[in-house]
């Protein structure tokens, strides 16, 4: 997934929609495109900000509590951590102690 900038988009389709001079209805249709497809940028869902958090780990169990939402997860898969809480979606990147 690449996020992009919906307002710099919207402002981009629209200046190519006023650059395209038009003579005798010829472009109409190209132009109409460009300004519909602006028009739908602000009906497409948002996507917001990834939230960051840190696994409380147990040590008696190889589970932890996501920092961000609190749900209990078995946060190893083989000897690897999980990254992202499969619950929120937090990017587990940051340290017990630091502001979420």
């Amino acid at each position: 997934m690449r996020l992009i900038d919906a307002d710099k988009a919207k402002a981009e389709l629209l200046r190519i929609a006023r650059d395209i001079h038009d003579c005798c209805g010829f472009y109409d249709g190209l132009k109409a495109g460009y300004q519909s497809a602006a028009d739908r940028l602000d009906t497409m869902l948002v996507v917001e900000e990834r939230k960051h958090g840190h696994w409380i780990e147990h040590s008696e169990h190889p589970i932890g509590d996501c920092s961000v939402c609190g749900e209990r997860v078995p946060i190893y898969s083989g000897s690897k951590k999980y990254k992202i809480c499969p619950y929120c979606g937090a990017k587990m990147d940051g340290k017990e102690g630091e502001e979420e």
